[in-house]
This record gives C-alpha cells, sequence and structure tokens, in this order.
C-alpha cells in the first residue's frame, strides 16, 4: 500500500522531530536536574560564606561589647577595689544588651571572679586559665569553646586600668536558638557537633527530631575523614543531604557545624517542569513543521539561556538575569532563577552591610573606615592634597546612659551622627569609630579652612537635643590629625588624632591640632601612671611648705602643703604633671589619703614643738566627688588629736561646679569635722556670687595670674581690690597668691587683705627646711616691738 507524500512527508516530520526532539527534550532535562544540584551545592557554599561571616559579626559584636565594658572607668575602678555588685551589674548589663548567654571576670591568672548566665545569675565556668593564655596570643580574636561541656563562641578581653588587672569575656551558646537562627539566615540545615577530650559528645541540630541512627551518623561524618573538603552526600533519615563541615576556630577537642541541603529539596523546583516536559513532548508529536520549527526556535533557545543562567550563578554572579520572554513553565522558571539569585545577592549585601556599617547609627564602622582611610591615603599621596583626620568624642556622654538610660544614649548618638553628616560634604566620610566617638575624614581642604569646618560641626552638635521633653546640652572634643604632616599611615593618624582629642578634652579646648612629638609624650605619660602606683608604698612622695603672711602683723601663722613627686629616673615631679593622671587612672584618692595623713602628722608635729602653725592643701576635684572623704578625714584628725581649725582645705570654683548639689553636700561635711574651707584659684572658675554664698567657706584665695600683674595692669588691681571688699563684705578672709614684688605687697595691704603668698615671701621648702624657717620667722617676730592698731588697718 503506497502512503501519500503527505502522511510520508508527516511521518518524516515526525521522526526529525523524534530523532532532534527527544536528545533535546533529554539534555535540558539533564541540564535543569544538574543545575538543580549544581545549585544546591552552590547555595551550601553560599549558606557556609553567611555562616561563616555571621559568626564573623557575632564576635565582632561581642568584641565591641567586652571592649566597652572594659573602657568604662567604673568598671575599672569596681573591678580594681572588688566591688562585686557592680561587676556583677556592669557584667549583666553589658551582656543583656547584646543578648549573650555568658558573662565572666577572671583575674590574670584566669580564676574566675564573676561568671553570670543570660538572665545574670551566678554559673559554674571553669577554670579559664587556658582560655585567658589563648586570648593574651598575638593572634587571639573570636573563640569557640566548651563550657560545662556545652560549645560558645566567646570572646576575651583584658582589663587595662591602665596595665592588665583583669580578663572579661563573653559568649553566645551555640545551642539550638543559635542553630534555627543562622537556618533562617544562611538557608541551609545547621548542626553544631562537638566533643570534649573526654569524650562526651555534644550536638544540637535544625534536622526535624534526629533519632539515635541519625545523630551517630553526623557524629561520624564530623568526625570522619576529609570532614574539611568538598561537599559530599549523607543519608539520614531516608534522606540525602549535600553535607560540609564547618570547623570552629578554638576548643580542645572535636568543635564544628555541619552544613546540610537536603537533595529533595533541590530537586523540588523542578519535578513539576519534568511533568510540562513530558506534555510539552507528546503535544509536539503531531504538531506540524510549524510547529516543529517553533519548537526548536522557542524551547532550545529558553533551555541555553536557563542553562548559561544556571551556570553564571553557580560561579556567583547574581547581576544578570533570565532573558525568556514566555507566560509558560519557562517563563516562570526564568523568573524562579531570576528571583533566587536576587534573594541570594540581597542576603549577601544585607551581610556585607552590617559587616561594615554600625548598627545603632547606620554609619561606616570601624573596619570600613580604616579601609576607606588607606584608600583616601593613596588618593592623597598620588594628588598631593592634604587629608585631615578628626576624632570627635561627646564630653561626659556617660553621664547621659547613667541619668537617662542607655535608650535616650542611643537616640542621642543617633542624632548626633545625623547632624555631623548633614554638616558634611557628599565626599567626605563619617563613621561611628566606637562608643561615643566618630571620626571624620576630609580630603582636599586648607588647613585653615579645616579649622573653620570643625568648629561649624562643634556648633552644629552643641544645638540642644530634645529627649523626654528635656534639652540635652553636649560638649564634643575633637582631635585632627593631618596627612602628611603628622603621619602617612592609617594608624598613625588614627592615633595621633585621638591624642589630640583627648589634649581638647584635657585643656577644654573642643578643637586641638596634634602637636609634633605627643607621642612620646602620651607613653611618658602613660609610664607616669604606672609608676604613680608604687609611688606612696615606695616612699617617693614628699611635701613642700609654702608660708602665708598676715599682712597687718607680718607674722606667719599658716603654710601650704604641695605635694612632689620623687621619681627615681625623672628627679622632682611637680604636681601639674601628675595630678590630672592620678584623677584619671582612679590613683588621686590614694594619695589624697596619703597627703592628709602627711599634713595632719606634719601639724601635729609642729604643734608639739610649740609652734602653732596651719596647713593648708588643695582638693582634687575627685576627692569632692567621694562621700569618703569626711569620714577619712575624721580618723586622721582623731587619731592625731589636733586642732581642726588648723587645717585649711582648698577646693577651686571649678571642681565645685562638676556636681554643684554633691560638692556642697560634701563640703558641708567636711566643714562639720571643724576644718577651715577656702576657694582657690578664684576669678578663674565659673560659678556665680548666688552660688558662692551657699558654700559653707572661710577663705578666698585670688589666683596669681591677677595678682602678679596688678602693679602693671590697672584692671587687674581693680579685679583685687574688688574681690578683697567683696569677701570682706562676705565675712570671708582673703590670701592673695603670686605675691613676688614689694610693690604688689604694698598694693595688698593698701587693699586690706588678709594674707599673701608667694616668692617674696618664700619659696617652698622640704618639711625640714620649712620647721627651721617658720623657727627663725617666730623668733624674729618675738623680737620684734609690738605694733599698734593702725599698722593692721584698723
Amino acid at each position: 500500500m503506497r502512503i501519500k507524500f503527505r502522511a510520508r512527508l508527516s511521518l518524516l516530520l515526525l521522526a526529525l522531530f523524534v530523532l532532534v526532539q527527544l536528545p533535546t527534550f533529554f539534555a535540558f532535562y539533564y541540564a535543569t536536574r544538574q543545575s538543580a544540584l549544581t545549585q544546591a551545592q552552590t547555595r551550601l557554599a553560599s549558606g557556609a560564606r553567611v555562616f561563616a561571616d555571621l559568626l564573623s559579626t557575632r564576635g565582632a559584636q561581642l568584641l565591641d561589647a567586652v571592649q566597652i565594658t572594659t573602657a568604662d572607668f567604673g568598671f575599672k575602678q569596681a573591678v580594681a577595689t572588688g566591688d562585686t555588685p557592680t561587676i556583677h551589674s556592669v557584667l549583666y548589663n553589658q551582656g543583656h544588651r547584646i543578648s549573650a548567654d555568658l558573662m565572666v571576670l577572671t583575674d590574670l591568672d584566669g580564676r574566675v571572679v564573676a561568671g553570670l548566665d543570660a538572665g545574670g545569675r551566678s554559673m559554674p565556668v571553669g577554670d579559664w586559665a587556658t582560655l585567658v593564655a589563648h586570648a593574651d596570643a598575638p593572634a587571639a580574636g573570636t573563640t569557640m569553646t566548651l563550657i560545662n561541656g556545652r560549645p560558645y563562641q566567646l570572646v576575651i578581653v583584658p582589663v587595662r586600668a591602665p596595665t592588665r588587672i583583669a580578663w572579661v569575656g563573653m559568649g553566645f551558646a551555640l545551642d539550638d536558638k543559635l542553630a534555627h537562627s543562622l537556618k533562617d539566615l544562611a538557608g541551609v540545615e545547621v548542626t553544631f557537633v562537638a566533643r570534649d577530650a573526654g569524650g562526651q559528645r555534644w550536638l544540637s541540630s535544625t534536622l526535624p527530631a534526629p533519632g539515635d541512627t541519625e545523630r551517630q551518623a553526623l557524629f561520624d561524618a564530623a568526625a570522619g575523614p576529609g570532614r574539611a573538603a568538598q561537599p559530599r552526600m549523607l543519608a539520614l533519615g531516608g534522606q540525602e543531604y549535600f553535607t560540609q563541615w564547618q570547623p570552629l576556630q578554638g576548643g580542645d577537642g572535636m568543635l564544628g557545624a555541619l552544613l546540610q541541603f537536603s537533595r529533595s529539596q533541590a530537586l523540588a523546583t523542578y519535578r513539576s517542569l519534568e511533568h510540562e516536559l513530558l506534555l510539552i513532548a507528546g503535544l509536539s508529536l503531531i504538531a506540524s513543521l510549524a510547529g516543529a520549527l517553533w519548537l526548536s526556535r522557542n524551547v532550545t533557545r529558553p533551555v541555553s539561556q536557563l542553562a548559561d543562567a544556571a551556570r553564571r550563578i553557580g560561579h556567583g554572579d547574581y547581576l544578570g538575569t533570565v532573558e525568556v520572554q514566555h507566560n509558560d513553565e519557562l517563563g516562570e522558571l526564568a523568573h524562579a532563577f531570576n528571583g533566587m539569585q536576587r534573594g541570594i545577592a540581597r542576603r549577601e549585601q544585607q551581610i556585607a552591610h552590617a559587616a561594615f556599617h554600625d548598627n545603632l547609627t547606620a554609619l561606616p564602622n570601624r573596619a570600613s573606615l580604616q579601609q576607606a582611610l588607606v584608600d583616601a591615603l593613596v588618593r592623597a599621596g598620588n594628588a598631593g592634597h592634604t587629608l585631615a583626620v578628626l576624632m570627635l568624642d561627646v564630653d561626659r556622654f556617660k553621664e547621659i546612659n547613667d541619668t537617662m538610660g542607655h535608650a535616650i544614649g542611643d537616640r542621642v548618638l543617633v542624632e548626633i551622627g545625623r547632624r555631623l553628616r548633614a554638616g558634611l560634604r557628599d565626599e567626605d566620610m563619617l563613621a561611628r569609630f566606637g562608643g561615643d566617638e566618630f571620626v571624620v575624614l576630609m580630603e582636599g581642604i586648607a588647613a585653615d579652612e579645616l579649622v573653620q569646618r570643625a568648629e561649624q560641626l562643634l556648633a552644629t552638635v552643641g544645638e540642644p537635643i530634645l529627649a523626654e521633653a528635656m534639652e540635652l546640652f553636649l560638649d564634643v572634643s575633637v582631635g585632627m590629625a593631618l596627612f602628611p604632616e603628622h603621619g602617612d599611615t592609617a594608624e598613625e593618624l588614627l592615633r595621633r588624632a585621638d591624642i589630640a582629642m583627648y589634649d581638647a578634652k584635657e585643656s577644654r579646648s573642643q578643637l586641638q591640632l596634634y602637636r609634633p612629638g605627643r607621642d612620646a609624650e602620651h607613653l611618658y605619660r602613660l609610664s607616669l601612671v604606672n609608676d604613680l602606683r608604687r609611688a606612696v608604698p615606695n616612699g617617693e612622695l614628699l611635701l613642700y611648705y609654702q608660708p602665708k603672711m598676715q599682712l597687718c602683723s607680718r607674722r606667719v601663722v599658716n603654710v601650704e602643703a604641695l605635694l612632689r613627686w620623687r621619681h627615681p629616673q625623672h628627679g622632682i615631679i611637680p604636681p601639674d604633671d601628675f595630678i590630672a593622671l592620678a584623677e584619671h587612672s582612679g590613683i588621686i584618692r590614694t594619695l589624697t589619703d596619703w597627703v592628709l595623713h602627711e599634713v595632719i602628722r606634719q601639724c601635729a608635729e609642729w604643734s608639739a614643738a610649740g609652734m602653732d602653725i596651719g596647713i593648708a592643701l588643695n582638693l582634687s576635684a575627685m576627692d569632692l566627688g567621694s562621700g569618703e572623704l569626711p569620714d577619712l578625714l575624721a580618723r586622721h584628725l582623731a587619731h592625731y588629736r589636733i586642732d581642726p581649725s588648723q587645717l585649711v582645705l582648698e577646693v577651686t570654683e571649678t571642681a565645685v561646679m562638676r556636681d554643684a548639689l554633691y560638692s556642697l553636700e560634701v563640703l558641708n561635711r567636711l566643714k562639720a569635722c571643724g576644718v577651715m574651707l577656702a576657694i582657690d584659684d578664684f576669678g578663674t572658675g565659673y560659678s556665680s556670687l548666688s552660688h558662692l554664698k551657699r558654700l559653707p567657706v572661710d577663705e578666698l584665695k585670688i589666683d596669681k595670674s591677677f595678682v602678679m600683674g596688678m602693679a602693671e595692669d590697672e584692671d587687674d588691681a581693680v579685679i583685687v581690690r574688688s574681690t578683697i571688699e567683696l569677701a570682706h563684705n562676705m565675712g570671708l578672709k582673703v590670701v592673695a597668691e603670686g605675691v613676688e614684688t614689694e610693690a604688689a605687697m604694698e598694693m595688698l595691704r593698701s587693699f586690706r587683705c588678709d594674707s599673701a603668698q608667694g616668692y617674696l615671701i618664700s619659696r617652698p621648702m622640704a618639711a625640714a627646711d620649712a620647721t627651721r624657717w617658720l623657727a627663725a620667722a617666730t623668733e624674729e617676730f618675738a623680737s620684734r616691738p609690738a605694733t599698734g592698731p593702725a599698722e593692721c588697718g584698723a
């Protein structure tokens, strides 16, 4: 029977279609399945990167929290004094802020002083000597370790004051909660596997309730050969999983994570596509030549595009899109491919953003700043223009956190960051360096304009901030370092900008440009702090005494005690060089205790020798902030049984105004001990007359800056005369310091000043020399004829 040409042509076309289409179908089927499996492995590798980045981010979060804790002055003091409640409070607050599961304080040998869980309850944490030794290594950072048989991600940082005095550690538990959190972010199953040196095993997994068989398989996968190689297939509970071992740093035993992605889940997206492809193939068998050509043109091409997209995604390129203009399953598959790569790209961008930006202010963080500074140095070096690094720190920010809470403090930091960003050019960089510190990078601006821009930033931040119906007025200290004048590396510029910032704080100048040579001075000051701790036990401190003369009688009835430090290498060091260091490091209370004891002892010694000499001594601003000072004074007075009125305690206006209400309370308690109180350096502070009249003081000391120049400067003379009249009208005695000429002495006598102190009378002397000088002065006065009231200005 003859077959018609149409039939033969149809059969031929059908045969050609079968010969051409079937291989294409199977090739597409195979390519899609292989693409799915390749994508599963890619997703597992991507999940591994996400997993590592997340642990790194959490480690950085831990490190920031621990560094903030160890930098807290109150915490250092609590550690140094063994203040357990304060230690527990600070550890709990910092740990709670970042949801840490473990907070530990150890001594330098690793003995645990305090160990708290996430609820602030004490918990045993074993011996930390090995962990502390590991943290002291040069490459130390985040570590993973077993504590009480459970794994933790841990950061240990030393507490420096300024030398190491303890170690602080915080950690996140590697538990089911963390595993599920990492699964949600990384998109893969997570199983933490641990085994300590004693063979005890521990497992936490996102897999659905693994039984004994599955648990044993997971332990075998973690302990088996080649566990750190490429992903391999592991059968669990009737399913196969692409499995990759992710070792975790630290731990004496086995500690790591198994990352898994289900093979069936990887192929699930393509099962419906397989059925649809079979249907398409069946319909294509009865299609015409035009249908065959259409299919060859509209199926083969999308398949090729999908295969190319699968290979591109497999190589980590998520920027392109699959251009398939179809509304069928191939179009859905293309959209799925595009959506999948956008999701992966978005998650990687989020991780990268979190790694290089501050979570609170959304500004670039320290890591981002350091990289940007390195790049800016290259640009500035090539272009030959200036690069400025500005370090900004909010003064007394801790007081805002302590009095109004950390939530208000965070809002203040966010507002400061917003204001700073608004006051900068688009090309300038602003980063949060840590805590209440911000760093600004400015390129290509002249030095004089840089100062003007910095002052504008200070004015912007200085505007009041409204917080819970209260206006907060902030002061900011800024340190500036310039490239290439002050350094040519990122580390040098940041360090020197930081030094300049602390210089601005100490000088209360708000803005300070780095001064060459301050690195050596800074190191010198740090060495002085270390040496100062040994000054009292080594007997290196001594007191000098400078006489005060009553102008009406020319008698010396008082001296001022002046502290000196006889350093074994540097010789005599004046108080201006170490008192501020003692205040910042917390040593000032030890010095005050020693000075009080020695002054009262010397006063008792002179009284026993028949010399009725009172002694004045200066109190630090931190002394007024200590509620223990009145009790300490009372104990020394009771021990030596001297008349308290022989002791004059001098405080500056600035010290009183730091915390006026509390300082007034301490001054009243000191006054109740029977001692005399004096305002030192009067005229240089910021106190008002309304505040002065409430202070329980007996005496004013006019600052030498007015006295030394009053003979030549009429304004200084007016100030001195007016101050004396004001003090007398308030019932206070007046002492003028810095008297170096007879002219100044006569002017003070004509102004009816009560006493004078200065080089004209005597320089400061050691105790033995002062005793001889006072004895001679007493004999000289006794040999003089009595003076009448007219000489005393009566």
